[in-house]
């Protein structure tokens, strides 16, 4: 009779999946049934008017203004950290003597870049992230201004060239909670795992597709049916889409830096852009919903086509002679 332990390791991925399924839906369904959802959303539009921030800073200081939202803030930030909770239970059972060799192994990933990747070549690569995921941030925001309805899309004033700038800019991208609470899991953990046996395009592709259809339990008011049937399937595919691509690309730069969870922390911040540099659609309904999917989809598109033609299948990875792909 196979142990836990043998049953776990032979899907690992699947298991961790399932486990930070059924947990995230939990969370959620305790969010929006015990109205601490609700409070929050309240906090948020009175102390923020509306503006959705993603990062650890703001979430106290919202805690702080406004007490009655701290269940639901405790929730929000529960509800990303279900996959890294997962990822260390099914390493925990699955890998290593008592468990301890795979939480290791994730623990480990927590590094800039790799010993065989270097500082110099860590640093380029880390360079030309920052600049593809601002650059996709600044498209994004050209083409909301060009395709948003009339009247919806607004630029959120930055103050770029202020000191403050530079602070909340690094706190979007090694503050989120969304990278800081799923990075292990999905890169961390799934990302490796799946390309130890498959090609990295394959690994990514799968790892998408599973990031995606986690994060629909999130969407109620297109599960709920609140854009009509065909809006709200045409809503999902987009949002499940923009994860696959956002997958492949987040895979070429964890690749180029030897497996680094840190510098997928740093992409999942980027792209949650809670220093506003995509600007915003201020709009309710389809169209502008849709919009603002499409907008934020076409750069993560183009950038996927480029480095794929560029690295290929391997997206990064080093090959078996030591060379870096792409």
């Amino acid at each position: 009779m196979l142990t836990v332990r043998e049953v776990v390791r032979r899907r690992p991925v699947a298991w961790f999946f399932a486990v930070s399924f059924v947990l995230n839906v939990a969370v959620i369904a305790t969010l929006l049934f015990s109205g601490a959802g609700g409070t929050l959303e309240t906090a948020i539009e009175a102390v923020w008017g509306g503006q959705q921030r993603t990062d650890f800073v703001s979430a106290l200081r919202l805690a702080v203004e406004a007490p009655q939202a701290i269940p639901g803030i405790v929730l929000s930030i529960l509800q990303p950290l279900t996959p890294d909770i997962a990822a260390f239970a099914v390493a925990g059972i699955a890998f290593g003597l008592g468990g301890i060799g795979g939480v290791v192994a994730l623990v480990r990933r927590y590094r800039f870049w790799s010993v065989d990747v270097g500082r110099r070549r860590g640093l380029r690569v880390w360079g030309l992230m920052l600049l593809s995921f601002l650059a996709m941030s600044l498209s994004t925001a050209a083409l909301n201004h060009l395709f948003a309805p009339p009247g919806s899309f607004e630029w959120v004033r930055t103050p770029l060239l202020s000191w403050a700038f530079p602070l909340a800019l690094l706190a979007s991208i090694f503050l989120d909670i969304g990278g800081v609470t799923e990075e292990t899991g999905w890169r961390g953990f799934a990302q490796p795992l799946l390309q130890e046996r498959m090609t990295p395009l394959a690994a990514s592709s799968i790892v998408g597709l599973l990031w995606g259809v986690w994060h629909l339990p999130a969407r109620p008011d297109i599960l709920t049916g609140a854009y009509g049937m065909w809006g709200g399937v045409t809503l999902l595919a987009i949002l499940v889409a923009r994860f696959l691509f956002l997958s492949v690309v987040m895979a070429y730069f964890y690749n180029r830096v030897g497996g680094s969870t840190i510098i997928a922390i740093a992409m999942h911040g980027l792209h949650n852009d809670s220093v506003f540099l995509q600007g915003r659609i201020d709009a309710e309904g389809l169209g502008p919903y849709m919009t603002s999917e499409l907008t934020l989809l076409a750069p993560i598109l183009v950038v996927a086509c480029v480095l794929l033609v560029a690295s290929g299948r391997r997206l990064g990875l080093r090959s078996t002679t030591g060379k870096t792909t792409g």
